[in-house]
Order: C-alpha cells, then sequence, then structure tokens
C-alpha cells in the first residue's frame, strides 16, 4: 500500500514537471519570435509610439500648350515654395534657422507662424517663403539649411507665354480654386490649394493639362530625424494639349487687323472707316473645322495680365473682350447668301429674276433702297450675289418669310453653337414672334439686319457651310493631347459636320455668286487663288452729323474658290463698309498660298 502511493506521487510529479517544461518550452519560444521574427513589427510600433507622420504634396507638372506645328503657346515655369521642418532635424537649431529664414525674406512674422503651427501639430511642414526665385534659393544653400534638411524646397510651376499676345482670349488662365470651385474640386479629389484652369482652354481642357499630384508620407521622430517616407501617390505630369492654331498664321492676322485699323484711322475720312478702333478675324480649316487663327483687336498680353488688369477692365475700348467668340454683330449683306440658300431650298429657281429699279415700293410706308452697284433692271439670284441688290433680296426675303431664312440661316450656324471649346455668345435672329416685329422688320432681316447679330466664329462656320455644300463642320481649337515624354497620343478631337440639306441645287448658285463678288474687288481678284467672298455694310444706330448712319465692315470668304480648304470671317466695328475688310482676308490669302 505505501509502495503504491508513493509511485501514484511520483507519476504527479512527473506530469507537473512535463507541464511546466512545456510552459516554459512556449513562453521560450514565444519570446524568441517576438525576439527575432517580429522584431522588424516591434520596432515600428515602437517608434511609432515615439514619433508623429504627415502627408507632403508632390505637385504636378502641368502641361503645355502648343501649336500646330509644336511651337509653345502656354508652358509652366519653375518657381519654388519653402518648407520649415518641424521637429527640426538632429544637429539643427530651430531658433537659428527661423532667425535666418527671417534674415534672407524678409519675413518678421515667421516666428509668430511657427508658435501657431506647433500649438496646432507636433509634426510637419510650415510654408515660410512663396514664389522663392533662385537667388533665394541659392541663399538658403549657402547657409546650409536645405542639406540639413531643416527647410524643404518644393518646385511648382507657374504659367508663363513665350508671346503672351497671341491668342490670349482663347489660351485663358489657371488660378487657385475659389469657394464656389471647391466642393465640385474636392469630389474630384482634388486639394483644397490646387491650381485649375480657370478660363479659356486651360479651364475646357483642365483635366487632361493638370495632371495628378503626388503625396509623400513622412515619418520623423520627435528628435526631428526622418525614420521613413512612404509615397502614398504618383506624381504624373499633365497631358500636352496640340492645337490646331498656326501660330505664324495667327501673326498674320492680328498684323494684318492691326494695321488696317490704322489704316483706316489714319486716311479715311470720317464715316468711311475713321472711327475705326476694334475687330475680329477668324481663319478655319473648312476639311476638319480646326480653328488655325483667332484675332482680337484691341488685346492684351497674358504675361501682364495680372498686373494690368484694373486698367483693361477699365478700358472703353474693352480688350478683355473675346470678339471672335463673344463680340455681337448684324453681317449685314454677308447674310444674304442664307436667304439665297432658303429661297433655292423652297424651289425657287436662280435665273429667275426680280427688276431693281433702286427702290422696293411693295409697302406704301416703308420703301428702302439699294445702291446698285454694278447693276439694275432684272437681277437674277448669282447677279444679286455679286452686286449685293438690296432689292432682289428685299423682294425674295418677303415671299419666304422671315421665318424661313432665318430658320435656314441658324442651320447655316448663325446664332447656333459652333461646337468650340470655350466661352461664345449665342447671338440672335429676326422672328415673327420677336416682340418688335413688323412687316418692314422682314426686309430688313433680309439684308442681314433688324434684330439679327451673331459672332465672327459664327460667321466662319457659316462660310465653311457655304463652301461645303452644306456641310457645317464644328469648329474646335484642340487637335490632340499626348504625352510629353513619349509623344504617345492620349485623346484625340473628334471631327464631326451637320448636314443642311440641299446639296449641289442650293449651294452651287451660291458659290457662283460669292465667287463673282470676289472678283469685283481687286485686292482680291489679285489674290494667289481664286477666292470667294461677301461683304457687309451693316448700318449702325450712331449717326453723323449729316444724318447718315457709321456701318460696320463685315466680310466671309473661302479659298480655293473651286477646292475650298479655308473659311474667314472678318469685322471691323465702324470700318466704313464691307470693302474694307477684304486686305485682312488678303493678308491671310498671301500667307497660305502664297508660296
Amino acid at each position: 500500500m505505501a509502495n503504491r502511493n508513493k509511485s501514484h506521487r511520483r507519476a504527479r510529479v512527473a506530469v507537473l514537471m512535463v507541464l511546466c517544461s512545456a510552459v516554459f518550452a512556449a513562453f521560450f519560444a514565444r519570446l524568441a519570435w517576438m525576439q527575432f521574427v517580429k522584431a522588424d513589427y516591434y520596432a515600428d510600433k515602437a517608434a511609432e509610439a515615439s514619433s508623429a507622420s504627415y502627408t507632403v504634396t508632390q505637385h504636378a507638372a502641368r502641361g503645355p500648350i502648343l501649336d500646330a506645328g509644336g511651337a509653345v503657346l502656354a508652358r509652366d515655369a519653375t518657381i519654388y515654395d519653402i518648407y520649415l521642418r518641424i521637429p527640426a532635424p538632429p544637429g539643427t537649431d530651430l531658433r537659428k534657422t527661423v532667425q535666418t529664414i527671417e534674415e534672407l525674406t524678409g519675413s518678421k512674422d515667421v516666428e509668430t507662424q511657427l508658435a501657431a503651427f506647433c500649438s496646432a501639430a507636433s509634426a510637419g511642414e510650415l510654408a515660410v517663403a512663396r514664389n522663392a526665385d533662385s537667388a533665394l534659393l541659392t541663399a538658403l544653400y549657402r547657409a546650409g539649411l536645405v542639406q540639413s534638411g531643416a527647410v524643404r524646397p518644393a518646385a511648382r510651376g507657374v504659367r508663363s507665354w513665350p508671346d503672351g499676345a497671341l491668342l490670349p482670349h482663347a489660351l485663358g488662365f489657371t488660378g487657385p480654386l475659389t469657394a464656389e470651385q471647391w466642393p465640385a474640386a474636392r469630389q474630384r479629389g482634388l486639394a483644397m490649394d490646387a491650381v485649375i484652369g480657370q478660363s479659356g482652354l486651360e479651364a475646357a481642357y483642365d483635366t487632361l493639362l493638370r495632371g495628378q499630384d503626388g503625396r509623400l508620407l513622412i515619418n520623423t521622430g520627435f528628435d526631428g530625424t526622418v525614420r521613413r517616407t512612404v509615397q502614398l501617390r504618383e506624381t504624373r505630369p499633365g497631358a500636352a494639349l496640340v492645337l490646331t492654331v498656326d501660330s505664324a498664321l495667327q501673326k498674320v492676322l492680328q498684323n494684318a487687323l492691326l494695321g488696317q485699323i490704322n489704316t483706316l484711322r489714319t486716311t479715311r475720312a470720317a464715316g468711311a472707316g475713321r472711327e475705326c478702333r476694334a475687330g475680329a478675324a477668324v481663319v478655319v480649316d473648312m476639311r476638319t473645322g480646326g480653328i488655325l487663327a483667332a484675332a482680337n483687336v484691341p488685346g492684351f498680353d497674358l504675361n501682364a495680365y495680372r498686373a494690368d488688369y484694373a486698367a483693361l477692365s477699365a478700358d472703353s475700348a474693352a480688350p478683355l473682350l473675346d470678339r471672335v467668340c463673344q463680340g455681337l454683330y448684324a453681317p449685314g449683306s454677308a447674310f444674304k447668301p442664307a436667304v439665297a440658300a432658303a429661297a433655292l431650298t423652297a424651289g425657287i429657281d436662280p435665273a429667275a429674276t426680280v427688276n431693281c429699279t433702286g427702290r422696293y415700293g411693295f409697302y406704301s410706308g416703308y420703301q428702302p433702297g439699294c445702291l446698285q452697284y454694278g447693276h439694275s433692271g432684272p437681277v437674277d439670284l448669282r447677279t444679286a450675289l455679286e452686286y449685293s441688290c438690296n432689292i432682289f433680296f428685299y423682294d425674295v426675303g418677303r415671299r419666304l418669310g422671315v421665318d424661313a431664312f432665318s430658320a435656314k440661316a441658324r442651320q447655316l450656324g448663325l446664332a447656333a453653337p459652333t461646337g468650340v471649346e470655350i466661352a461664345e455668345a449665342h447671338g440672335r435672329l429676326t422672328w415673327t414672334t420677336d416682340e418688335n416685329y413688323q412687316a418692314g422688320l422682314t426686309l430688313m432681316a433680309a439684308i442681314g439686319q433688324g434684330n439679327t447679330a451673331v459672332t465672327p466664329l459664327q460667321l466662319a462656320a457659316y462660310a465653311a457651310a457655304l463652301a461645303n455644300s452644306g456641310q457645317r463642320p464644328a469648329l474646335h481649337f484642340a487637335d490632340r493631347a499626348v504625352n510629353s515624354a513619349t509623344g504617345e497620343v492620349l485623346w484625340q478631337y473628334p471631327v464631326s459636320f451637320t448636314e443642311i440639306p440641299g446639296g449641289e441645287a442650293v449651294f452651287g448658285p451660291i458659290r457662283d455668286g460669292m465667287k463673282r463678288m470676289a472678283q469685283t474687288t481687286r485686292i482680291l481678284r489679285e489674290a494667289p487663288v481664286p477666292c470667294a467672298a461677301k461683304t457687309g455694310s451693316p448700318q449702325l444706330a450712331d449717326t453723323l452729323p449729316d444724318g447718315g448712319h457709321y456701318v460696320n465692315s463685315v466680310l466671309i470668304g473661302y479659298a480655293p474658290a473651286d477646292a475650298p480648304q479655308i473659311a474667314a470671317a472678318v469685322v471691323l466695328e465702324y470700318g466704313g463698309g464691307g470693302a474694307n475688310a477684304a486686305p485682312i482676308l488678303r493678308a491671310v490669302l498671301d500667307a497660305v498660298f502664297g508660296g
């Protein structure tokens, strides 16, 4: 019995020893696992407990805007923002660093900013200088602040323009987000301090141009040592936007427009162009709708825009107005091809005549006249376009009705969206539903006056539709976006046309008349290629001392006449008559076809 009890005791002791050994083995295994296998994990945890993390933005370069040949129209110039690191790196005297920054930047409130920053955060970066130039950056390097890590220069792009007077209205501006834009921008993942396109093509193609800012996570110890950096989001530069614009032709058009305005001011009589101070002209590739050139006078220089804004906005000549896309003008006789198109669509014979006596006597109370330049008696459609016979279009317009020919004008592109990517005015036509409508208004509208007002860009789209036998192209400035590094095409403008019914039966006689009209003007008759054109001299409300009215100069045209490639429109405010716009079209023809 005693032996049996002793045996039981030994067995229990053995089991207890096995259990204790197992516990100690597990304990040591766990200790070894934590110490060796998970050493890095627990080291990181310990580091986190004695460190702070913050993120910094790495600004993406905004893509350039190029003309069709690759010439730079807008690009980013690199500047630097200077950030003070908090806490300061090991071996750095923060107070001395702040004093040095204040001396170099001329700022006296860095210390105050630092106190406010430290009361809100334990680590991060404080912006102490914006838009630093190379001189300040060099001074910071010489003081050793950049090398020590006490300050960090962050590169950022600001827009610059090699020739700021070239296409300023269309190119547009960039700028920081406004309070009104912030809610929508936040939904798109933009930072509160993001810079975006605010107008023109910069705004229209902001998503392509802006690229993607990078984000870097920095983990630093309380002693200022950077322990780890993690790239949270890669920086992706913006794409290069390639336009359809030919910058050489743009310069020709701007110079021709400005030159003709100066010529009229210095050589013409009152009412014949002396009062001309402003105008607009546009040239388009009628085969694609690409805008080759778009000129406004007066204009401005993008490089000086912000400094000169107060003077520009107060200038009575309105240099900030994009007359090409937003100026509204009566087209005058340049509207007559639209009436002709409506007449031919309705089945009127182009050989049918109207007797031009110099006075239209259908209404007893309103009998407008015709100047009868080069014509009188029976006039058919082609001759009416050649010599701009008012009587023919009064009669045809009255028989058609204003709603019919205004509807055709809209189809052809007048007072209709052109497709352009930037802001444009809608314009207006004349209708029987207008508050001021009366029968005589139909006659005025038939020669491009009345309530009708359109933009030069719409006139160019209209000219292209006439030249294209009713195929009206959507107009656009941009051709494609490409990867700035590889040249890979990332986006291509989808060329499109709106078809106006009628074909050759409708548009053939109109082209004949416009080709003949161009031959009546010496400066166009002697152009390097035959062209087609229609001028207009719409009256303004302002009157001359003799009771006559000032007139604008309006012209539409295309060339070559028998195989059209380009279409153009010109408007000169107080230009003194449509023929005064012809030298501008001639300058374009010389530049494009002169060889």
